[in-house]
């Protein structure tokens, strides 16, 4: 791995993959000894891998076994015995899989119509799994167990939901919305259902993330004329935009230390995850 001095020598960026393949969705497990994302291994395969951050010559090796489907949007229970993913092995058979890696075995979750699963994430105390589906009408999201059953709609409402993330607490949900005709990102209240608008932009922000402490909030945002990375608190104030890069930043996540977050970066064609500290902003933006 290389550090690098960041954009305008004000955040520090370290560089953690080299091979500038397509990449999406990187999360730290093994309380970030460990990098999982999904990697375009092959022109016609995106197939979820995981890379050794204590080893400076580790090479990504695949999660699974199975090398026949697509493995995207990854998700971990907070004691990482499930794993939660979207698979796809061809045109109109996606599903979403709870894999017990204790046990071996896998659940699959039903649903009527042909929409696609996306974006799942674990509740706080590892019960239960929330995605976004669209089954009758705009894409919502849902609730399951970890066998996939006992089925619960949790929102609806108008536009696309998408991207849950939960406060530490669990008490509240951030995901994003389409509802004004872009994507917004809201708040809402476990208990009663009460949500609360956090950006206002003409612009999509979209991928929000909770931090490890319940403060922070990062996620994608195109206000500025192209997908960059920000951070704002949990309220929605203080937005900070942490990169500055002419092609596409994109997929944050959270380091455990809550003081940097891992994105991919696409830099002359090439795309490559990096980590950058949060502590010295680049850019005060508008809400």
């Amino acid at each position: 791995m290389s550090v690098s001095l960041g954009i305008y020598g004000y955040a520090d960026e370290e560089r953690i993959t080299f091979d500038g393949s397509n990449k999406r969705d990187p999360i730290f497990i093994a309380q970030g000894k460990t990098l999982v994302y999904c990697l375009d291994e092959t022109d016609d395969l995106i197939r979820a891998v995981s890379l050794d951050l204590s080893d400076p010559q580790s090479e990504p090796v695949p999660l699974f076994d199975d090398d026949r489907s697509h493995q995207t949007e990854l998700a971990y229970s907070p004691d990482e015995r499930f794993v939660s993913f979207s698979e796809c092995v061809g045109n109109l058979t996606g599903k979403l899989v709870i894999r017990d890696l204790g046990a071996k075995k896998d659940a699959i979750i039903n649903h009527s119509g042909r929409g696609a699963y996306r974006t799942p994430v674990f509740t706080v105390d590892g019960k239960r799994v929330i995605y976004a589906f669209a089954e009758k009408g705009p894409m919502q999201l849902w609730s399951v167990d970890l066998e996939g059953k006992d089925k619960k709609q949790l929102t609806e409402t108008e536009g696309l939901s998408h991207w849950p993330s939960f406060t530490p607490n669990g008490e509240q949900m951030v995901f994003a919305n389409s509802r004004e005709n872009n994507y917004e990102i809201y708040i809402r209240e476990i208990e009663g259902g009460e949500e609360h608008r956090l950006t206002e932009n003409r612009i999509m922000d979209i991928r929000p993330r909770v931090s490890p402490d319940g403060s922070k909030i990062c996620f994608v945002s195109t206000r500025d004329g192209n997908y960059e990375i920000y951070v704002m608190n949990i309220d929605g104030s203080d937005v900070v935009r942490l990169t500055d890069n002419e092609e596409r930043d994109d997929f944050p996540s959270w380091h455990p230390d809550g003081n940097r977050i891992v994105y991919v970066s696409e830099r002359d064609g090439q795309k490559d995850i990096y980590l950058v500290a949060i502590s010295k902003p680049i850019k005060v933006t508008a809400k």
